[in-house]
């Protein structure tokens, strides 16, 4: 399979839903050296089909967007190129194609949407097109195959040909020397400076020809209908006011979504893998091997497949958003706020989808074109409130605000708001530093586009889906499961023989009094490696109010924060995760030194900022590497946030105590 054909054409141009027709099960993701996007290739009739991520522009800078403009500037002989435009969008979609065409490369243009051009009686004569751009151009459908087995014929029969050059007679009456000179050099060399007056006369000369080619091929009866259509819809949808509020009633249904129907497959693949870890232990032979299958393997798989549910709906309602052209409207609605902090519209979405889960936020940073922008929401996302922090917030609310104050407007409830809030400032903060002080390059040319409203393609969704989904348990997954490891081996082995933990153990229950004495796990727990780290890092946590059993506490919660709740459970012998059983005995946890509440204000208001601030979360810390290619900002953002975590910490106990 020598030859390949690249797909190319700009986001929302059905390029995918014709990868689809032409390799119909024939499909895999490829990732390739040094890149962090994975892109689909499949085959047809021996030859390779490579589907290139959606690019607008040669002189895009996103990641996505340089893969499909590496693949280009590197064409190799035995190449083509099929074009996909929109047949609603003609104007637009050939800007990207006269800039491929002035390469001279080997291609044919496969204008879209064939029913919505005949639904709104619109014309395309794609000989006359095809005599201006001198590359063959055909009519499809992509949906419903319509067209597609003409294009067969000419993947199969004619092959692609070169060279030849775009609207050669319309170059020479709007430009004197043409706007191809110097053009390979100029998109290729990264090191050249961006001359904005010389790009914005290259865009409106380019303009100028294609305007001139769309008067002489396209005819229209009457305004485009689904246009017609889009104006009526965007008079409410991008109103000042009721399109703020459908916004946020939008979002409000996305991640309620998220939260709904994750819950119950959440559970089933908790209670799943619980399952398998007492079958584990009940026919696994006694000794070491069997913990490790059913307290370290079987958990550290488990904390990755319970993220699928989550991730899985998160993406299936983005790519309803998007497909419908609604994703770009949310994006125009909440510009003009981030902006104020160096973002743009094209950020909400992964930041509000954060207060869900960080991890799939992250992976849907894809969608911002600025690299500056996006790894400002890459580095900035984990601050907002994801749902791991609130079991967390639930329980030491509660040991400072009993239950039944001030009615429904609670104080409980007005210090988990004051949390999130916190989270949302911390969150613009950081990502308006990172913005100003990053010295990754800007992309001056910020564009936005609104396409037409349309039905989704729910292949290409649940698609999308699947490989997003396949890609987090695939990537991020390894080391998930890795750090589970560690961690169980921390928690489970002692630099104490077992006969010397036992005899304390014995010389324990003999001499306490204390009703809520320890259990044997949990005693073992204070002499394994994971112990002894915790009470090695007492005396830095001690001023911030914690002890070494908090700071066991503390370090397990890297793995993922909720941990916290299980580790509190049995470090303090609790044998329940029951919220109320945990209250109750941390409110009668007593401080030894001073004989007072252990979890009195000060550290508990101390123990929240700490989780706040701080990234405790494994797979999070693994999808930033995944997504920015590089360990050392995965580090960073670690290292800063517990910075964060440590001083407002800090002075939060030192000030209440």
């Amino acid at each position: 399979m020598n030859e390949e054909i690249l797909l190319v054409g700009k986001p929302n141009s059905g390029k995918t839903s014709l990868f689809n027709q032409l390799t119909g099960l024939n499909q895999k993701v490829g990732n390739y050296a040094g890149v962090t996007v994975e892109i689909q290739n499949g085959s047809y009739k021996g030859k390779k089909i490579i589907d290139l991520p959606g690019l607008r522009s040669l002189r895009s800078v996103t990641p996505e967007e340089k893969i499909s403009k590496d693949f280009i500037l590197s064409i190799k002989e035995g190449t083509g190129i099929i074009f996909t435009a929109s047949g609603t969008n003609l104007s637009d979609d050939l800007l990207l194609f006269s800039e491929l065409a002035d390469l001279e490369l080997p291609m044919i243009l496969v204008i879209n949407f064939k029913d919505e051009l005949d639904k709104n009686h619109i014309k395309v004569n794609v000989h006359q097109i095809r005599d201006l751009i001198g590359c063959p151009v055909l009519l499809i459908n992509s949906k419903a195959g319509d067209g597609l087995a003409e294009l067969k014929h000419f993947i199969e029969k004619q092959g692609f040909k070169v060279p030849y050059t775009f609207c050669k007679s319309l170059y020479e009456e709007f430009s004197d020397h043409g706007v191809q000179n110097n053009y390979r050099q100029s998109i290729s060399d990264s090191t050249l400076p961006v001359n904005i007056d010389t790009n914005e006369n290259d865009f409106l000369k380019r303009q100028k020809i294609i305007s001139s080619m769309i008067r002489c091929a396209v005819t229209k009866e009457e305004e485009n209908e689904y246009l017609k259509s889009s104006k009526k819809w965007d008079k409410v949808l991008l109103h000042p006011i009721w399109g703020m509020l459908i916004f946020l009633s939008v979002m409000y249904l996305v991640f309620q979504a998220v939260f709904a129907f994750s819950s119950i497959p959440m559970d089933w693949i908790d209670g799943g893998m619980s399952s398998l870890s007492e079958g584990a232990s009940k026919y696994i032979p006694e000794g070491w091997f069997r913990n490790l299958v059913a307290d370290a393997i079987i958990p550290g798989i488990g904390g990755v497949v319970i993220f699928i549910p989550q991730i899985a709906i998160l993406f299936f309602l983005l790519g309803i958003l998007e497909h419908t052209g609604y994703l770009s409207r949310i994006s125009y609605i909440s510009d003009a706020f981030l902006r104020k902090f160096g973002l743009s519209g094209k950020s909400i979405i992964p930041l509000m989808s954060s207060w869900a889960c960080a991890i799939p936020a992250i992976m849907s940073t894809r969608v911002i074109d600025d690299p500056r922008e996006r790894m400002a929401v890459i580095m900035a996302s984990p601050l907002m409130t994801c749902s791991a922090r609130l079991p967390v917030y639930t329980i030491l609310i509660s040991v400072i605000y009993p239950e039944g104050g001030g009615g429904f407007f609670g104080t409980q409830g007005l210090m988990l708001l004051a949390l999130y809030l916190l989270g949302v400032i911390a969150t613009l903060v950081v990502a308006w530093f990172i913005s100003r002080k990053s010295k990754i390059p800007k992309n001056p040319f910020w564009s936005l586009e609104l396409p037409v409203y349309r039905m989704p393609n729910w292949r290409n969704i649940l698609t999308n889906v699947y490989l997003k989904t396949k890609s987090f348990v695939v990537e991020a997954g390894k080391v998930i499961f890795a750090i589970s490891i560690l961690l169980w081996l921390l928690a489970s082995f002692s630099p104490k023989s077992e006969d010397f933990v036992q005899k304390e153990f014995s010389q324990y229950t003999a001499s306490t009094l204390d009703k809520n004495k320890l259990t044997e796990e949990a005693f073992e727990l204070e002499y394994s490696y994971l112990g002894y780290l915790g009470k090695g890092i007492e005396p830095i946590i001690k001023p911030l109010g914690y002890d070494w059993k908090i700071g066991i506490a503390l370090i397990t919660s890297f793995a993922a924060r909720e941990v916290f709740v299980g580790t509190i459970s049995t470090v303090y012998s609790i044998g329940s995760e029951e919220d109320a059983t945990i209250v109750e005995r941390l409110r009668n946890e007593i401080n030894p030194e001073n004989g007072q509440p252990r979890y009195n204000y000060a550290t508990a208001i101390s123990l929240l900022l700490f989780y706040v601030f701080a990234l405790q979360c494994m797979s999070t810390l693994a999808i930033v590497r995944k997504e920015t290619g590089q360990w050392k900002f995965a580090l960073w953002q670690f290292v800063a946030f517990l910075i964060m975590a440590y001083v407002f910490a800090l002075l939060a106990y030192q000030l209440l105590k």
